[in-house]
């Protein structure tokens, strides 16, 4: 070997040999070898939590993630012993003085819901099949609390062999990874509308039939219409409404708002290469950004900074904290450090947060939200669907499809924002890549966790018309789609859950098999009397699939 020897006592020549490896060169017997094991971090969820977990290096040093942040606290360190040894070469008894017990890492304690992080995935994996875009990505939180449930994404990593998967499959891209967010940024204004300016739902605003000249922007509507009400501009997503609304409201109002939801600033999440998003001063502004921020345009965010947005709609106006690690404990169980649930400010008031809730909902039930109708729940939301800034240009091939959800509408116990980056196939709306998912995934926790319940809700059958439903939202009545005496759709659920919901609508059922409903006699939405019975039929998971 021509390769100088550094001055130390041993040089590494591997590591992280097999076992089986190592065996083989012991047998050739070489002098001079020395065999050295040694711990290494196993993580036994794998690519599931792997962006978010992070990941060591080969001497057990975090570098990213959760490894990295908190890498004092686990790392531990190693302990040191003097031997001694007689004229005969023998080992001395050691002295209590000549050495240093290892000290063992320190153990966290996070707010992710494993089971909630694995339909989170698995559910993006499918959409991902579907889409094919360049990622998935996406967070759910609970709004009273401000802790993280699931932070997911898709491609992810194998953390046990990270060199195995590009560095950018490596990064939490909920965090790290900003952009223009489009119409689910909407609801800034809107909030901004109803709590300062004191609009109401009922306001209606020209929208031009669909094309508007704004300055030197020619703006249209996906759905053109002659004139929208305020909660109809949010419902059916117009640009031209929306930009009368800012405009109404000035740039100033518009940036205070937007500064109070915390866009602009990093959230405080307690993860390395957490981005602040982007958001300019009104002085830096150009004739149109008030109408471009208004649109989700000239604005970068990330979905964490989304997710506390609609935290806040959510929750009846306070910005929170994200909680991530709610506590640090030692070998012996000694608490070192402690989180709590942390209000950041109060963004606006709960009165104008219910009224925005209830156009929210009316999003899903009858706007571009209908993807995530879930039969049975109320579910509040809006989509987004932005072109990529791409070579200092507005890309017309490159979009972000997002959607971010309240659930439920009227008692709310879940935020979940996902953002599909770049889809190929398919819908590229957020309408149509992004509410599936969310809906998926929603529908899954709800088989998986019985502390949601269907809250009772007014028996409304009839007026399913939009102007019906409208007025019944904008006067706080969500009514849910399973309606007493009409059929809701079984399909997915549990036995249990199918018991629970027949129940509350007072459906008669009859089972058949075992596992999950994969089928049903009557269809959902059906009108039906006392003495009709509903078959279902269970089948496993893996077989309904």
């Amino acid at each position: 070997m021509n390769t100088p020897i550094p001055d130390r006592s041993f040089v590494w020549l591997e590591r992280n040999v097999s076992r089986r490896r190592c065996e083989e060169i012991l047998d050739l017997k070489t002098r001079g070898l020395i065999v050295r094991r040694e711990v290494r971090r196993r993580y036994p969820y794998g690519h599931i939590t792997a962006p978010l977990i992070g990941f060591t290096d080969v001497d057990g040093k975090g570098i990213s993630g959760i490894e990295l942040e908190y890498d004092t606290f686990l790392r531990g360190e190693n302990g040191w012993q003097v031997l001694r040894c007689d004229a005969k070469g023998r080992v001395l008894p050691p002295s209590r003085d000549d050495g240093q017990p290892p000290r063992h890492g320190a153990r966290l304690r996070l707010t992710i819901d494993i089971d909630y992080q694995s339909i989170f995935q698995e559910e993006m994996a499918r959409a991902y099949e579907r889409l094919s875009p360049r990622a998935i990505h996406g967070i759910l939180i609970d709004p009273r609390t401000g802790e993280i449930l699931a932070l997911a994404q898709y491609p992810s990593f194998d953390p046990n062999r990270p060199r195995a998967s590009p560095v950018a499959d490596q990064r939490p891209r909920a965090i790290t990874d900003m952009y223009e967010p489009g119409s689910t940024l909407k609801v800034v204004t809107a909030t901004a509308a109803l709590d300062a300016a004191g609009y109401s739902p009922f306001d209606e605003f020209d929208c031009e039939d669909g094309e508007f000249a704004y300055h030197n922007l020619l703006i249209r509507d996906a759905f053109p219409r002659s004139t929208l009400t305020f909660s109809e501009i949010i419902a059916h997503s117009s640009n031209i409404g929306i930009i009368k609304v800012a405009e109404n409201l000035g740039p100033d109002l518009i940036y205070k708002y937007s500064c109070r939801f915390g866009l602009g600033a990093r959230a405080g999440i307690g993860l390395p290469g957490e981005s602040p998003g982007l958001l300019r001063k009104p002085g830096d502004w150009s004739a149109v950004s008030t109408g471009e921020v208004a649109m989700g345009h000239e604005v970068g965010v990330t979905t964490l900074q989304l997710a506390l947005v609609y935290s806040a709609v959510a929750n009846g106006g306070l910005l929170m904290r994200p909680l991530l690690v709610t506590g640090v404990y030692g070998p012996k169980g000694k608490e070192l450090d402690t989180s709590r649930p942390e209000v950041i400010r109060r963004v606006a008031s709960p009165a104008a947060m219910k009224q925005l809730r209830r156009i929210l909902y009316y999003v899903v039930e009858e706007g571009t939200g209908s993807e995530a109708r879930l039969p049975g729940y109320t579910i509040a939301g809006k989509t987004g669907t932005a072109q990529k800034f791409l070579n200092g240009k507005y890309s017309d091939k490159e979009f972000m499809a997002t959607f971010a959800a309240i659930f439920p509408a009227d008692q709310p116990q879940l935020v979940c924002v996902v953002a599909v980056d770049g889809p190929k196939y398919g819908s590229h709306f957020g309408g149509g890549a992004a509410a599936p998912i969310v809906r998926n995934t929603i529908k899954r926790i709800l088989n998986l966790d019985d502390n949601f319940y269907i809250p009772p809700q007014p028996p409304i059958t009839a007026q399913r018309p939009s102007p019906a439903l409208y007025t019944l939202a904008t006067a706080g009545l969500l009514p849910a789609a399973a309606t007493p005496g009409v059929v809701p759709d079984f399909r997915g659920f549990s036995l249990r859950k199918a018991l629970r919901l027949a129940r509350w609508t007072g459906v008669r059922l009859q089972m058949e098999g075992s596992g999950r409903v994969v089928q049903q006699s009557i269809g959902p939405g059906t009108l039906v009397d006392h003495d009709e019975v509903c078959l279902i039929t269970l089948a496993p998971e893996d077989d309904s699939r």
